[in-house]
């Protein structure tokens, strides 16, 4: 695949072109997708590989010890090791993994942001939910509500897979967790690759307590979400930035023999890879949504004009989408101010731009968009190695031009691209842009409100009336009672 780069405000014949060229980027992604037990080389396998490569870059970030990050990433991997075998990806999310806090601290307390993690929330994708469950319940018994240990394994299995987004969550469990003990006598792998210990080096063994809300989810169930937004429930989670897990390999029930783990570990290889495929698609797909329900500028009236604006607003767009219809949102049951503090807490820019370059990047070289640098005043390729955050880059993008907002659409999974007639709209005037955004955010919360309210509802069943009706209270204290 041949990348053309072109101004996006470009009229007449260059529209086919601009066409072509940016249809065959989201068409490249789907037949990659679709085939990743058979993987071959495409024409554009350096900038696919490189975005893969960010992919697993972006997710742990914070390696470099973001000042956005509280719980490191060897404490997560403890974590997980404390769960049975069989989990393919993991990751780390939430206020008590990166810093949720204003982004100016009260002039009477300057240093008043928050260090205590909080309770540590944790998303598992599972091989086999029958199989781990059956594991978790040996050894984590008193994880599951009664009315699950009654229930059994097949209840619990049949309640996770039939119900709400597809998700088993376990909140306010607390475990004790070695951070020296978990990998000190074997290599460990880190995203591909492997870190060697030092021989004959045992630190100190450092133990401490964590309260953690750990979720349970097919890894099929959890790709199907990513690409088609069933839900919007977990890609609307990864949406925003997270931290990867390293994961310990084990087989069956026990560690297993090295050529069992070795197998484990090759098999959790494969499903991470084709969970980043399928993210990658989620990413294009959050861009193309926010820049389709972007505000458009009342002063903004002629067709051929560009409108520009900060990245760290798209961010904020692109975080707002799972939040679209959430009664949590409009019952105060979340905090009001989530969507300015994912993007504006001091050291969370920096993770939204390592996240969505390489992204942003490939949307710039099919022409839909620009990113300009306003201190230099050109254009500039966005790198994942850029560290200073949004700065003073912007994009710019016709919101006018028909031909970009077909294009964007088709960047939509396809419950969505359904009403593409609809979001385009039918000519370049403003109010039948600002009604395709709204047929947009209709159809986003009609996603989301089912999704929220069944989810919610599960948790019930899953964590028990005791530990769901505490954790309904906390999430009141942090939205209706912050008002």
């Amino acid at each position: 695949m041949t990348f053309f780069v072109f101004n996006a405000s470009c009229r007449g014949g260059n529209k086919k072109l601009l066409t072509s060229v940016a249809s065959s980027l989201r068409n490249h992604e789907h037949r990659r997708i679709r085939v990743h037990h058979h993987r071959h080389c495409h024409p554009a396998s350096l900038a696919a590989g490189r975005w893969n490569q960010n992919l697993r870059t972006f997710a742990n970030a914070a390696t470099a010890k973001s000042v956005a990050q509280l719980a490191s990433n060897e404490e997560l991997s403890a974590i997980v090791d404390q769960f049975p075998p069989g989990i393919d990806y993991a990751f780390g999310y939430g206020s008590g993994v990166l810093r949720q806090q204003p982004s100016s601290p009260s002039p009477s307390q300057p240093n008043s942001l928050n260090t205590n993690p909080g309770m540590v929330d944790i998303i598992l994708a599972i091989d086999n939910p029958y199989d781990w469950h059956k594991c978790n319940l040996q050894s984590n018994s008193y994880h599951y509500s009664l009315m699950a240990r009654i229930g059994g394994l097949d209840f619990v299995t049949w309640l996770q897979v039939n119900f709400g987004a597809k998700l088993y969550f376990h909140p306010f469990v607390n475990i004790d967790i070695d951070l020296n003990g978990s990998k000190s006598a074997e290599d460990s792998q880190s995203n591909g690759i492997k870190q060697t210990k030092i021989a004959n080096t045992e630190p100190p063994k450092q133990s401490i307590q964590r309260q953690i809300k750990y979720g349970v989810v097919s890894t099929d169930d959890l790709i199907q979400d990513l690409l088609q937004w069933d839900y919007l429930y977990l890609a609307g989670r990864m949406h925003k930035p997270i931290v990867s897990i390293d994961l310990p390999h084990k087989s069956g029930c026990s560690a297993g023999t090295a050529e069992e783990q070795a197998g484990l570990a090759q098999t959790n290889n494969d499903r991470t890879d084709e969970i980043e495929d399928a993210q990658r698609s989620n990413l294009l797909s959050a861009v193309s949504a926010s820049l389709l329900i972007h505000s458009i500028d009342n002063n903004q009236r002629s067709p051929s004009s560009l409108q520009s604006f900060p990245t760290s607003q798209l961010y904020n767009n692109i975080a707002s989408l799972s939040y679209a219809g959430d009664f949590r949102m409009q019952t105060g049951a979340e905090d009001p101010d989530k969507v300015r503090k994912l993007v504006e807490t001091p050291g969370m820019l920096d993770l939204w731009e390592k996240m969505y370059s390489d992204t942003l990047g490939n949307l710039q070289n099919s022409g839909l968009l620009s990113v300009v640098d306003s201190n230099k005043g050109d254009s500039v390729f966005v790198n994942h190695t850029n560290n200073h955050g949004s700065g003073g880059k912007h994009l710019e993008t016709s919101f006018t031009d028909m031909a970009i907002r077909k294009q964007l659409v088709q960047n939509l999974p396809p419950r969505l691209r359904k009403h593409s007639d609809l979001i385009v709209g039918t000519g370049d005037s403003m109010d039948s842009i600002r009604q395709g955004s709204l047929v947009l955010r209709q159809e986003l919360a009609n996603i989301v409100s089912p999704a929220a309210k069944s989810q919610s509802i599960k948790g019930f069943f899953t964590a028990g009336v005791s530990k769901s009706w505490k954790y309904a209270l906390a999430k009141f204290a942090k939205g209706r009672l912050r008002k």
